[in-house]
């Protein structure tokens, strides 16, 4: 969960992406009394965490920044195009809240980008600049994502960075200067999971240094470290 994040909303579970490093599947695990597809992390749709009894749109926390999908992509290439829209109403009946919409795949984004409510922050990974090895993901690749996430036109943008990848720093920092996001989050692998599957990530000192340079344009939500202005005390 990002710190700005008040609350989720998973309205869809399930994801094709296989990330290795997915927390998401891993936390499925826990569902399996709750759901069995949830179990399974085969991609479906809570219709009822959307709705009331009455079939009308739930109300939302005003003032609040809501994720929704956190344990799925609802711009994945599976969804119907009909639950993407039901899920943009769901945001639109509820201009109280401000929604978090993180997506791999922002080329299906952007074909729904005249349909985005502006009571929404929109989102997309982007790990590395380009992945040291077949198998990491099957979502589009970081450069498809910044090429596509670059071409939407949409006042609140923000990029995760994270689990980080080791990085070519001048790319990545090109990258984000592009798109001139209103904040980026960084971190570095929570679950040792990168480490198992022989994925290098950066050193300190380097993921300092695009923390640094970050910060000369935007804010810097770093999940690892914190406010610390360097890795010596670390």
């Amino acid at each position: 969960m990002f710190g700005f994040v008040d609350g989720r909303c998973n309205v869809l579970v399930g994801c094709y992406h296989d990330c290795v490093y997915c927390w998401a599947r891993i936390w499925a695990k826990r569902l399996r009394r709750i759901c069995e597809k949830c179990y399974r992390f085969v991609p479906h749709l809570h219709a009822e965490r959307m709705y009331d009894e009455r079939g009308r749109f739930r109300r939302t926390p005003a003032r609040s920044i809501v994720f929704v999908c956190d344990m799925s992509d609802m711009f994945g290439i599976w969804v119907s195009p009909d639950v993407i829209r039901r899920i943009l109403d769901f945001i639109r009946c509820n201009p109280q809240t401000t929604f978090f919409l993180e997506t791999k795949n922002p080329l299906r984004m952007r074909h729904f980008e005249d349909e985005i409510p502006r009571n929404t922050i929109i989102s997309t990974t982007i790990e590395t600049d380009r992945y040291p090895k077949k198998g990491v993901s099957k979502a589009p690749s970081p450069k498809e994502r910044f090429k596509a996430f670059l071409l939407i036109d949409h006042p609140h943008k923000h990029v995760s960075i994270e689990p980080v990848i080791d990085f070519n720093l001048d790319v990545l920092l090109g990258w984000m200067k592009e798109i001139q996001p209103e904040m980026v989050s960084m971190g570095y692998d929570n679950y040792g999971v990168l480490k198992k599957h022989g994925i290098p990530e950066p050193s300190k000192e380097k993921y300092f240094k695009l923390k640094a340079k970050l910060n000369e344009f935007t804010r810097v939500e770093d999940k690892t470290f914190g406010d610390q202005d360097d890795g010596k005390d670390s």
